[in-house]
């Protein structure tokens, strides 16, 4: 049940995502995507509005049974489908050009308003319906403060607020036919003293006082958007900075590391060194680790194309970043084989001083680590090199304990030592 549960939300998640989300699938750096995208929510408001504005007509044909009130109910169906459309033309017309989406926010915005003021028109001699339907402007002014847009709103303002001052006189109290048989100046104190201008007063101050609240829960939005929106170009440039320097520096590592990708070596040394890492007594997963690590500069190839490409997709950012790290391990697996070839050059011209030994001792000292540049040095002191000649089983295990222990904790050399009978059978065995 809970599941079902789950699998309904997230069903209902997603459909409102497609049809009413600001930010799905656009790229907040793009203003004119992102107006286009909110020009498609609000006409999906407005059409959502305009069904429930239908509804209300045909709650209200059907409790009055007039014939006037059918005709307005049937005329708002075409109405409703033109105004969609219309918003539907503007919006495709260029999806590129600003001036064309600022133009359908406008045409939204003044409609979504000018609708409330037709259906408070058409409510408000209603009894129970006038409160109900003044909302509706209310909600108008909500509806395009979804934009975000704090010069759509100011813009707006002083003309909204004339408009719905006329309503006030003009419709709700019908203040010309209370005016019949005054001057204007015999009129005027009336007007002051009477009720219905206090209410006039107060529905204009409420209304004036939500305009500037909802104006300024915009100016916060905005605001927060634009800096949201800094922030973000500014990521991606350190993004692609840090991707160029990244290039750059595996471009350094990995040109003179093809001696270093040794396959056939590596696999050696992943088998001898999960063999050394069990006799020292290490856990399964370290084991495992550990294995995982010995051949991962094997895996050269799968971050190629950050030596290799010039720019790398901003879309593909969760890659890149799985890429750096794997490209970190290589560089540091690639490290641990130099630190081999180092020692053993070194050992072979008899150039293993202290300040030599101290230098090695620090790169990469960790117990793994250790484990497999014994391994390394095993398998490289019998092969055959450029600059030495391979030597026997006993003569490595002899040069390893006199002369290469220093660079090891002792652990690692001890038991290396009581099990080299095993290496030899490996090594043989290869």
């Amino acid at each position: 049940m809970q599941k079902k549960r789950n699998n309904i939300k997230s069903v209902g998640t997603r459909i409102f995502s497609k049809f009413f989300g600001f930010e799905e699938g656009v790229d907040i750096t793009n203003d004119t995507s992102l107006l286009v995208r909110r020009n498609i929510v609000i006409k999906n408001i407005i059409f959502m509005s305009n069904v429930v504005y239908s509804l209300i007509l045909i709650f209200l044909s059907l409790s009055t049974q007039g014939v006037s009130d059918w005709v307005v109910t049937v005329l708002a169906f075409p109405i409703t489908f033109m105004i969609n459309q219309i918003l539907v033309k503007l919006i495709n017309l260029d999806k590129n050009d600003k001036t064309k989406q600022y133009v359908a926010m406008y045409v939204a915005g003044f409609y979504i308003f000018f609708s409330s003021i037709l259906i408070y028109a058409r409510l408000y001699t209603v009894d129970y319906y006038e409160t109900a339907s003044y909302i509706i402007i209310f909600y108008s002014v909500v509806v395009i403060s979804l934009y975000q847009d704090k010069r759509l709103l100011s813009s707006s303002f002083l003309s909204m607020v004339l408009l719905l001052t006329v309503i006030h006189l003009l419709w709700t109290y019908n203040l010309q036919e209370a005016a019949s048989g005054y001057t204007i100046v015999t009129f005027i104190p009336v007007l002051i003293n009477s009720s219905s201008f206090q209410d006039i007063l107060l529905r204009t101050i409420l209304f004036v006082l939500f305009y500037f609240v909802v104006y300024s829960i915009v100016s916060m939005g905005q605001y927060m958007q634009i800096e949201r929106k800094d922030e973000l170009i500014r990521r991606r440039q350190v993004q692609k900075d840090f991707s160029l320097i990244v290039k750059d520096l595996f471009s350094v590592v990995f040109s003179k590391s093809d001696r270093l990708l040794d396959s056939r070596h590596a696999y050696q040394v992943k088998e001898f060194s999960m063999k050394l890492a069990k006799d020292i007594g290490l856990q399964e997963n370290l084991v495992n680790e550990l294995g995982d690590y010995s051949t991962i500069h094997l895996k050269f190839e799968e971050i190629k194309d950050l030596v290799s490409k010039d720019d790398i997709s901003e879309s593909n950012y969760q890659l890149l970043k799985e890429k750096t790290k794997l490209g970190s391990n290589i560089a540091k697996r690639l490290q641990l084989s130099q630190k081999c070839e180092d020692i053993i050059r070194a050992q072979t011209v008899d150039a293993c001083n202290e300040k030599f030994i101290n230098e090695m001792v620090l790169i990469q000292p960790e117990l793994i680590s250790q484990v497999i540049l014994m391994s390394d040095i095993y398998l490289t002191l019998r092969a055959i090199r450029s600059y030495k000649r391979p030597l026997s089983h006993s003569n490595s295990i002899n040069l390893i304990e006199s002369n290469l222990s220093v660079f090891f904790e002792r652990r690692v050399v001890d038991r290396f030592i009581k099990f080299s009978d095993d290496y030899d059978k490996m090594y043989l065995n290869l």
